[in-house]
This record gives structure tokens, sequence and C-alpha cells, in this order.
């Protein structure tokens, strides 16, 4: 089901609170974990040891700092690289993304290499940010490698083909989060008619995802999303009866080391 292909990306659902520690053994074999907003202070994640490679959150700046405990620090020293939006340069991050949508005239999927379908969701915007390449002009590979050089990070690698999603509950009216995952409601829970509509952006992201060979599949149990195609995997529940496993501190670090990730870019023709 995960595969060293396969892009993971953790949302902050309460479902992470649920999944066994199989469920999380099986993550860490994705090419990459992906932590959506709050997702990387969630409890479930420190307990289980997570090594997130990117972490992804647009609102840094518009308070998502406030609503969620741990996420300035874990942002400040994670290694693995980070994203967040163009509108918030101030903020300390290894890459910017631009958010567009239909009033760009974007619908549904940007192939733009900075851009990402913003849609209702961070989840959206670094999925479609995710599986479009690296640039592959002079200019955009030296400033990239001079950003990993000063950070002291590997560049991430992009081009996936298939984004899997986790913690994406999308329940209507049901904005919780996971523990430690944020004290605020998700936006989509506002309304009925919010929830449909970003339903309905999350189905046209899958759809145009598709046309260009990227499989969006949501493995997240109990999931309230109707538009993305579900995969339904029984043994990643019940935690109590699976136990825990890994360290009780959020490790935050990449899975594998610098130069295999720079291996895997190569392999998928985005070489830094």
């Amino acid at each position: 089901m995960i595969t060293p292909d396969t892009a993971v990306i953790i949302c902050a659902g309460p479902s992470l609170d649920q999944l066994s520690a199989r469920a999380w053994r099986d993550v860490a074999t994705a090419g990459a974990i992906v932590a959506v907003n709050g997702a990387c202070a969630a409890t479930a994640c420190a307990r289980h040891g997570v090594r997130f490679t990117l972490l992804a959150a647009m609102d840094l700046n518009l308070g998502l700092v406030e609503r969620v405990p741990r996420l300035a620090e874990l942002w400040k020293t994670t290694p693995a690289w980070r994203v967040t939006s163009a509108d918030a340069a101030d903020v300390e991050a290894e890459s910017y993304i631009v958010e567009v949508d239909e009033e760009h005239g974007v619908h549904g999927w940007s192939d733009q290499a900075d851009e990402g379908y913003k849609g209702g969701s961070t989840g959206m915007i670094v999925g479609n940010w995710l599986a479009n390449r690296w640039p592959a002009d002079t200019a955009s590979i030296r400033e990239r490698r001079a950003v990993a050089s000063l950070s002291g990070k590997a560049i991430h690698p992009r081009g996936f083909r298939r984004l899997a999603y986790l913690g994406l509950d999308m329940q209507p009216l049901d904005g919780r989060h996971a523990d430690g995952a944020g004290t605020h409601a998700s936006g989509f829970s506002g309304s009925l008619e919010r929830h449909a509509r970003v339903s309905a952006a999350w189905g046209l992201f899958c759809s145009e995802a598709a046309k260009r060979g990227v499989e969006v599949v949501n493995l997240t149990p109990g999931t309230g999303l109707e538009t993305m195609p579900r995969t339904s995997l029984p043994e990643w529940l019940s935690e109590s009866s699976s136990g825990s496993s890994g360290s009780s501190e959020f490790l935050g670090v990449a899975p594998r080391g610098t130069e295999e990730l720079r291996g895997t870019e190569e392999l998928r023709g985005t070489a830094p």
C-alpha cells in the first residue's frame, strides 16, 4: 500500500489518535512523510516517533502557532524541509509556495513548480507542490542548493506519483484535531455549505491529479470526505490492542540520510 514512491501527507484530524503501531510502521516506509499544520505536534506522532521529512504550514503568520502548542518550537528546530506560503515571506522556511485557485485561472491543479492549488486545505497545496517536479533551469537549481547548504538539510524530493493522506477526517461540522495538534476548529467545519465546498475542491484536485498520472488516496479510517478515493485498512485501527512503539519524544528527523534523499530526487529526474 505504501512504497518509497508514495508521499504520505499527514493532516491533523482526530483519527490519528486511533491508529495502531502497525499503521505507523507502514507509514515509515514512505518516500516522504509530510506534516500538515499541527500534525507534527500531535501526541500520536510523538508517541510513535514519526520522522517527518517535510513540514507544511501556510498560516504560521496568521495565528496558527498560537493555536497549536509546540508548533513554533518544532518549526524552528526540525531538520525536516519546511514549506510555507509565499505570502508569509517573513516566516523562516526552505521553500515558499504561491497559493492559487480559480481566481487565478487555476482549476484543481497548478502545473507551475512554485504553485499549489489551495481549494481550502494546506493538504491540497502541498500535495500539488510535491507531485510537481523541481524546476530544472540552472538558476533554480543553484537557488535550492544554496538553501540546502545554508540550512544543512537535504533538498526534499518531489515528483511523487502517489499521494496518500492520513488524518484527513473531514467530518461535517466536526473540526476537532488530534490530541496536541490544535485547539481550534478546522475551517471546513464552519457550516455544511463550507464542508461541501471544500469536499468539491478535493474532488476536483483528485480528478486533475489523475489526468497527470498522479494517484491520490485517502487512508484515513472513517473519513467523512466522499470525493476522494478511499482505502480501508482495518489493521491500522485499535491501537489499544496493538500497543504502541517508538520514542515518547518527537524526533522530527528525516528517515534517511542526506545522500539517500538526493538519490531519490535523481531517480525521479528531479536532482538538485
